[in-house]
């Protein structure tokens, strides 16, 4: 490893200026393919191109052509910078724009330049490359770094999300490899390690495996020791013929080593060139419903210039076994994050002989894709789903993403919903692209209780709420599902946001006309996320017997022990009691954040019993579990039963006739409501007086009275359209006495 005292780009401005080497009168041609995968960072599109550059002596001829822009052609030049870093202009090439502004050609009698030494020197180095700029894309649409001709050249970005398992980090680079016979040249860069630098190899292995190492890279290391560029002069490689087999196979990839990230911070699986590059993680998380399996895997999809797609990659430690009887097994199909859709094309899987493992071969998974597909491809509308027999529906899926230098990935629930849990049938999914300080979100939801209304970026904790963030644009089908496309839903995201983006610490929101404060909530987690571990309920015990008698005031207490999460993720408890052991009806919906208790007065139970029709002296069957929640995935206790006796209590509560100059508060009417009651009290004498409106974790929603009234009779009307569906507690303060009650809103 070479330790470089100042930045790369910074000697290569020196290099223009006063040079290095003398000028050879021998003609080097050098080559480039075009593709916006090869952007910093990074941009999807279908745009394609190549370029040819011809130096004889200093005098440097450019030639080729470029098609597909998604917007007007802008400018195009040549850039000082290797592949994974951003550099300044050299030389403005000369276009000539096809009509519909979308494309272009450069001929050598518009595009001749004369070198310095200096650049010379840069551009045998890989420090030059060719960017087309676009209207939409104002930093560069196409990209291709000026290297050598050689037999074959591969391309990569590195990236944490890569890495297996993967690194949570925001660093990112960019490689290219070029090989001559038996002769490998690398040459790039990275940059933002989280710590020092420590090693860096090509490792032999298919994306979503490890593999052993072939070849250690020599990187030349900034003065942060955090950020580095491989010189071609550096890094060259004498190859086997099975290295050579596995380059050709997409079976070799970068691996960059930090003292954070021993096993690796960043890995990029090497390809040849590409018109757009996209990654697939593969988990049981991103199933509808997600499945809890340990399986993993990733693929990686090409769209070639040819216009077709090669799928590569693996999978492994599937919980049942790879089921071939359902359409071959494993398949891309069309539909959104979130969303369920149909096979349109069936991968073909070498599958080992425990059917528990496999891996897609470039060789048996190349193919032909219509200007429909690649649209779809690159609205991230299409998703990797490989069937078991344990999983009929799919144990691992992966939606297929941009490449990007972060994933945030979230299931969207209303178990999720902060203070309060919904109960609702909705359901969907979100992935978050991070490319630079662009946020590409896509996915969809679907089966709102209600019109969809809103939905945002948020900033806060699995167990809190927070202000907006990004206002996201839906788009609405039968008002109650939608999706997140790609050309509405792309943010730039101020260094703040990134950092709590990082951090963990948005999450999505979307709210629908009953539901306003939040119908679906998921929060928004680095990579793929696996399943919290069980709690286990310590109180009260199985089939226990209580009795609900006595001081109005006892507390009903529900304990149990601590989840564990293997990635480290908060985790948010939420309690329930249902009438039913499969919880199709729930009567206690509560989320008590981290705490490992909840609590409830007998006073309360007693109001849940007189609203399931149960008489004094008669017992009812109560179930109740503990649920804990990353934010994304959740993983329920056992269920366990109590027999609950509706016995006599004893308070300072008068239900008797409601007369002037009696402390009295009455039940509501109508309970249950939807959306509004009425609620009627008497007041001995005149005094300040307050009626508040708590949800069950005691938070109060709504203050119906804070002033001074007078004795007598009053009624007031509490209106809920802001409310979730649930049991709420109302209480009456006034002259040092109170009185609380129950109403439930149902919706």
């Amino acid at each position: 490893m070479k330790k470089q005292k100042i930045p790369f780009l910074v000697t290569v401005l020196c290099l223009l200026v006063f040079g290095t080497t003398q000028i050879a009168n021998a003609q080097t041609v050098f080559e480039t393919t075009l593709s916006g995968s090869n952007e910093v960072p990074t941009v999807t599109t279908s745009a394609n191109g190549s370029i040819t550059a011809t130096l004889n002596g200093n005098e440097l001829t450019v030639e080729g052509s470029f098609e597909g822009l998604s917007s007007a052609y802008a400018a195009s030049h040549l850039h000082a910078g290797m592949a994974g870093e951003a550099g300044g202009v050299l030389f403005t090439l000369n276009a000539t724009v096809d009509a519909d502004g979308m494309g272009g050609t450069y001929t050598t009698a518009n595009n001749t330049f004369t070198l310095s030494s200096g650049q010379v020197d840069t551009l045998e180095a890989r420090g030059i490359y060719v960017n087309i700029h676009s209207e939409t894309y104002g930093a560069g649409e196409l990209r291709g770094q000026l290297a050598p001709q050689a037999d074959v050249v591969f391309r990569t970005n590195v990236s944490g999300a890569q890495e297996v398992p993967v690194a949570k980090t925001m660093a990112s680079g960019a490689l290219i490899l070029e090989l001559n016979g038996d002769s490998l040249f690398v040459s790039g860069s990275f940059n933002g390690l989280s710590s020092n630098y420590a090693a860096s190899h090509l490792h032999t292995a298919m994306a979503g495996s490890a593999g052993g190492v072939a070849v250690t890279l020599n990187a030349t290391v900034a003065a942060d020791n955090q950020s580095g560029v491989y010189l071609a002069a550096d890094n060259r490689f004498e190859l086997t013929t099975d290295q050579k087999e596995a380059l050709m196979n997409r079976g070799v990839y970068v691996n960059i080593h930090s003292e954070n990230f021993a096993s690796g911070e960043l890995r990029g699986q090497v390809t040849p060139p590409v018109t757009a590059s996209f990654f697939a993680s593969l988990s049981g998380s991103a199933e509808i419903p997600s499945a809890n399996t340990n399986a993993g895997g990733a693929v990686v999809v090409e769209l070639t210039t040819d216009d077709s797609l090669v799928v590569t990659g693996t999978f492994a430690e599937l919980q049942g076994d790879f089921d071939a009887s359902v359409a071959g097994g494993s398949h891309l199909h069309a539909g959104h994050s979130g969303t369920n859709g149909m096979v349109d094309i069936l991968i073909n899987a070498e599958v080992e002989a425990n059917l528990k493992a496999g891996a897609y071969l470039a060789k048996d998974n190349k193919f032909a894709v219509d200007a429909s597909q690649i649209e779809t491809l690159l609205n991230r509308g299409y998703y990797v789903n490989i069937h078991t027999t344990t999983f009929g529906a799919g144990e691992l899926r992966g939606q297929v993403l941009g490449d990007a230098s972060a994933y945030f990935k979230t299931n969207l629930s209303g178990l999720h919903e902060q203070p309060t849990p919904v109960i609702t049938e909705a359901f969907g999914a979100v992935n978050v692209e991070i490319t630079g300080d662009r946020a590409i979100v896509t996915g969809g939801f679907d089966a709102l209780s209600s019109a969809y209304a809103a939905s945002h970026l948020h900033s806060g904790s699995v167990t809190a709420s927070g202000g907006v963030e990004v206002t996201l644009d839906a788009t609405v089908s039968g008002d109650t599902s939608g999706v997140y496309e790609v050309s509405n839903n792309t943010y730039t995201l101020t260094e703040t946001q990134l950092e709590t983006m990082s951090s963990q610490g948005l999450y999505v929101n979307v709210h629908s006309q009953t539901e306003a404060a939040g119908e679906l909530r998921g929060q928004l987690l680095f990579g793929d996320n696996l399943f919290p571990e069980k709690s286990s309920l310590l109180t009260p015990i199985d089939n226990a017997e209580i009795s609900i008698a006595g001081d109005v005031s006892t507390n009903l207490v529900a304990t149990w022990s601590a989840s564990s999460d293997i990635e480290g993720d908060s985790l948010t408890y939420t309690w329930q009691a249902a009438t039913d052991s499969l919880f199709a009806d729930i009567i206690i919906n509560a989320n008590v954040g981290s705490d490992l208790n909840y609590n409830i007065s007998y006073g309360d139970l007693d109001t849940i019993l007189v609203d399931l029709g149960v008489e004094s002296g008669a017992s009812a069957t109560v179930y109740h579990r503990v649920i804990a929640s990353d934010g994304s995935d959740e993983t329920s206790s056992d269920t366990r039963s109590v027999s609950m006796e509706r016995g006599t209590l004893t308070s300072n509560e008068n239900d008797g006739i409601d007369a002037p100059n009696r402390f009295v508060l009455d039940q509501n009417y109508p309970n249950p409501f939807n959306p509004s009651t009425k609620i009627s009290f008497s007041l001995e004498e005149a005094a300040p007086t307050q009626l508040v409106v708590y949800n069950m974790l005691g938070q109060k929603v709504a203050t119906l009275v804070n002033e001074r009234l007078s004795a007598g009779n009053h009624t007031f009307n509490f209106k809920a359209d802001n409310l979730s569906s649930g049991i709420y507690i109302y209480r009456l303060q006034s002259a040092n006495q109170s009185l609380t009650k129950r109403m439930t809103l149902i919706k």
